[in-house]
């Protein structure tokens, strides 16, 4: 493919998501139609099928935008903290306030794990959060601020709260006081792993 068509077709790529991404956005996945997606994208429906295989593409490929996207402000959150533990405390933090962005709530939380399945949205959950998680825990047991132990095994035991805390925030009619809550709940678990000396 030459170098014009690959950009082109890089652009109506782009195009595509930004399209998708806020229809879904705004009514769900349900609520939008690839006939809805072409013409508001000013694509042919091949167009669609030919890069993402459909709807069901489009919309995988925007939960991956999204998720990249929460992942950098977790990162970028972590970079003020003075120890891995004050960075886990940060993100955790940033996660639960990103859950009640309508827009996030809607794609990564209510929509992604009924159209993509349960395991498929773990997987991807798992690849940005989950490193992010290991690094952290990581860093904390090296800076002996909680005992060594199995660090997947940890990532893993915070990954499923934070992902059930992020659940019950996004489907709270009090969003507020149940981020909050979470938010202690989780710094309180924190709190216990850290070692009695540190």
């Amino acid at each position: 493919m030459s170098d014009s068509k690959s950009g082109q077709a890089q652009a109506t790529r782009r195009h595509l998501e930004k399209i998708g991404r806020r229809l879904f956005a705004q009514r769900g996945f349900a609520g939008v139609s690839a006939e809805e997606i072409v013409a508001a994208a000013h694509v042919t429906r091949g167009a669609l099928y030919h890069h993402y295989s459909g709807k069901d593409g489009l919309f995988e490929a925007v939960v991956d935008t999204v998720m990249g996207e929460v992942h950098a402000r977790l990162a970028a959150s972590a970079e003020s903290a003075r120890d891995p533990m004050e960075a886990l405390r940060k993100g955790i933090a940033v996660f639960l306030s990103v859950c009640t962005e309508p827009a996030t709530q809607r794609i990564l939380l209510i929509d992604a794990p009924a159209v993509l399945g349960w395991t498929k949205w773990r997987e991807m959950d798992a690849k940005y959060g989950f490193g992010l998680l290991k690094q952290a825990i990581g860093g904390a047991m090296k800076a002996r601020l909680i005992d060594k132990q199995d660090v997947d095994l940890l990532a893993h035991i915070l990954l499923g709260a934070l992902t059930e805390a992020a659940m019950l925030v996004a489907r709270s009619s009090d969003q507020a006081a149940v981020r909050s809550q979470a938010e202690h709940a989780l710094a309180s678990m924190l709190q216990g792993w850290r070692r009695i000396d540190a």
